[in-house]
């Protein structure tokens, strides 16, 4: 039993660890916003479009993903994953037409989505036990973050001794495409078959099962909701370089340690609070009040250098609840009685609709900055944020409601 454990544990550290790297290349801009402008010469509103084509890529390959991940072993599909994204990002690093950075963009939607994403869910559910589901998601996320902040910090390095920070940003993607390659190569030998259980082939009819199920609406518009306070909290980098003038590397260090150190502890610490209260959407609920509180307070404090240090320091709390909500919202399957042997269809139909503002909300606040210059347009930002972490406040409260309901009726 021991060993099976310790097997577990050290299968989900590889995974925690190589997934710490698979979204670096497509959310570049969000350490290194300014620099990525100069670099492909685009907009506020362009470079939006580059994100949200990804976003789009995505959504389109989630279905066909979790069917891939069904009929391949796990090593095999992320062996392809991570060398692909090395490939290109390499090609990316030499800035070509816009038209081509676009297409990347969308390659690596379509990488990541039926390669990686499907059978990383799969694979971590399938090493929990019934006492362990929050730790380990918790942990997983955690170690991602772990993994993110060692290789974004050593890039952050290189980025700073160049005095043209195209010419720094372009080192970056290559260091990043380089890693990702061996990662991808080094994958293959460490990382053993893992036994997938029971089959959970995709057909149009289980399909059309859990698009009748209420919970998979629910679940998935949870996510949805909260996806909007992940991706609007990247907009912290260019406030702080455009409103208080921080530099551009000193504001993409400020960005990887709040995401990466706290949100490591915050992923961990949500984990170790499901398995203690028994229940992911009570903790996911306490953590979307904490980023109520804060997007209140970001709209309220003015954008005067006297208050960098708070701006900053609120930034640190938002990302604690953010990680600790993102680390785990898929746990709260365990709270619908949803079955191991569902899981894939559930992530799937969740993750389509739920990741959906990756293919809108970049372009969407790109064109708010660039309509409303300055601090109105954050100010306008935040409390967009603000209402869609109200609308997750209502939809947990009724996962919460139906959950209870289910566990009366004796459920399992």
């Amino acid at each position: 039993m021991l060993k099976k454990l310790s097997k577990n544990w050290v299968t989900l550290l590889i995974l925690a660890l190589a997934g710490g790297l698979i979204y670096k290349l497509p959310y570049l801009k969000y350490s290194y916003y300014d620099a990525l402008i100069s670099a492909l010469k685009v907009d506020n509103t362009q470079l939006g479009v580059l994100v949200s084509s990804f976003g789009l890529s995505s959504m389109i390959c989630y279905f066909p993903g979790g069917w891939i991940a069904d009929r391949f072993q796990p090593r095999v599909l992320l062996t392809t994953a991570f060398v692909s994204l090395g490939l290109l990002g390499l090609w990316y690093s030499t800035f070509p037409s816009y038209n081509t950075v676009l297409f990347i963009h969308v390659a690596f939607g379509a990488v990541i989505c039926l390669c990686y994403w499907s059978v990383a869910i799969k694979a971590v559910r399938l090493l929990t036990s019934d006492d362990d589901t929050g730790k380990m998601f918790g942990f997983w996320e955690g170690g991602k973050q772990i993994s993110g902040l060692i290789i974004s910090y050593s890039a952050l390095a290189v980025f700073a001794r160049f005095d043209v920070e195209v010419l720094g940003v372009a080192a970056i993607i290559r260091i990043y495409s380089f890693i990702l390659i061996s990662v991808g190569v080094i994958l293959f030998f460490m990382l053993k078959d893992l036994e997938q259980g029971k089959k959970t082939a995709m057909s149009p009819l289980e399909i059309f099962k859990v698009m009748k199920d209420p919970r998979a609406w629910a679940f998935a518009l949870m996510i949805f909701s909260a996806y909007h306070y992940h991706i609007g909290l990247n907009n912290i980098t260019p406030y702080l370089t455009q409103i208080f003038g921080l530099s551009s590397t000193t504001a993409a260090g400020i960005s990887m340690f709040v995401m990466y150190v706290i949100g490591f502890f915050g992923a961990a610490m949500g984990g170790i609070l499901v398995d203690k209260m028994k229940s992911t959407l009570k903790v996911v609920r306490y953590m979307i009040l904490l980023g109520i509180c804060v997007l209140i307070a970001y709209i309220l404090v003015p954008g005067s250098s006297s208050f960098l240090y708070v701006v900053i320091a609120l930034w640190g709390v938002a990302q604690f609840a953010n990680f600790a909500i993102r680390g785990v919202y898929f746990s709260s399957l365990k709270d619908l009685k949803v079955s191991k042997e569902t899981t894939g269809l559930f992530v799937g139909f969740a993750s389509f609709l739920g990741f959906l503002p990756d293919t809108f909300l970049h372009i969407v606040t790109g064109k708010i900055m660039d309509a409303y210059p300055g601090e109105t347009g954050f100010k306008v930002i935040f409390a967009y944020m603000g209402v869609m972490l109200v609308v997750c406040l209502l939809v947990v409260t009724l996962m919460m409601m139906k959950s209870k309901k289910m566990k009366a009726q004796g459920n399992e």
